[in-house]
């Protein structure tokens, strides 16, 4: 059930119009209802955060009675963790597909702003707040992707001495840069960090990053299991000789 202090009882007005405005289709169509609701909260989620969001405004916005999100989610928290699971599961699919790692890449940069923002916020919003902790489902379909970025690693897509889970974790980061920084993005760039044009050119620059990752480390350091040593031979033969 949902809790109530996650809406605010309308009135009876306020039910009918909720009631006419919805598209009679989707009394038949159970995976239309769903996915209006989803999008609906993924705006909303996205403007107030979990705390904030409301199932009165997203049952509101998505043209349905709020008592349809407790059937086909269960709770705000359900409707949340359902959200998550559909992004996740997008860049699963992503990262299992036969491109090589720098056009992923390219291609998770490239999608659908207005689409990729409201989750973007969402997500960081949830950072901030610290909870709801993200469901035990959620954080395995992850290890998935790192998983998977070892595995393009075992193919030469990316060098071996680099860290899977590290480098998964940069360059998500730098993929959703444009949504979470993007006055940052406009000060360093000189562009509209929302614009197709930035997006594209940023896009190439990521793919081309990854792809200088896949060459041979110079200096001969992938002989050396210890990243410093490259940095403490030098060291020692600056040294004056006894």
């Amino acid at each position: 059930m949902i809790d109530k202090d996650e809406h605010t009882p309308d009135s009876a007005g306020e039910r009918k119009r909720h009631r006419r405005s919805a598209d009679p289709r989707r009394r038949h169509d159970p995976e239309r209802t769903r996915q209006s609701i989803m999008e609906a909260a993924n705006e909303e989620f996205g403007k107030h955060g979990f705390k904030g969001a409301r199932v009165e405004r997203i049952a509101a916005a998505a043209g349905v009675n709020h008592s349809l999100i407790t059937y086909h989610f269960g709770s705000k928290k359900g409707l949340y963790d359902a959200l998550t699971e559909r992004w996740i599961t997008k860049g699963a699919t992503m990262m299992g597909g036969a491109e090589p790692f720098a056009e992923i890449v390219r291609d998770y940069v490239r999608w659908e702003h207005d689409d990729k923002v409201p989750i973007v916020r969402t997500l960081v919003r949830a950072e901030l707040d610290g909870k709801p902790p993200p469901p035990e489902a959620w954080a395995n379909r992850l290890l998935d992707v790192v998983a998977e970025t070892r595995k393009r690693q075992g193919k030469g897509e990316i060098r071996a001495d680099l860290d899977a889970g590290a480098l998964t974790l940069a360059f998500f980061a730098a993929a959703i840069a444009p949504e979470v920084l993007p006055q940052l993005a406009a000060a360093v760039t000189g562009e509209d960090p929302s614009s197709p044009e930035f997006l594209d050119r940023y896009a190439e620059q990521l793919a081309r990053v990854l792809y200088a990752l896949a060459e041979a480390p110079r200096g001969g350091a992938a002989e050396s299991d210890d990243p410093r040593g490259g940095i403490d031979e030098a060291q020692d033969e600056d040294q004056p000789s006894s």
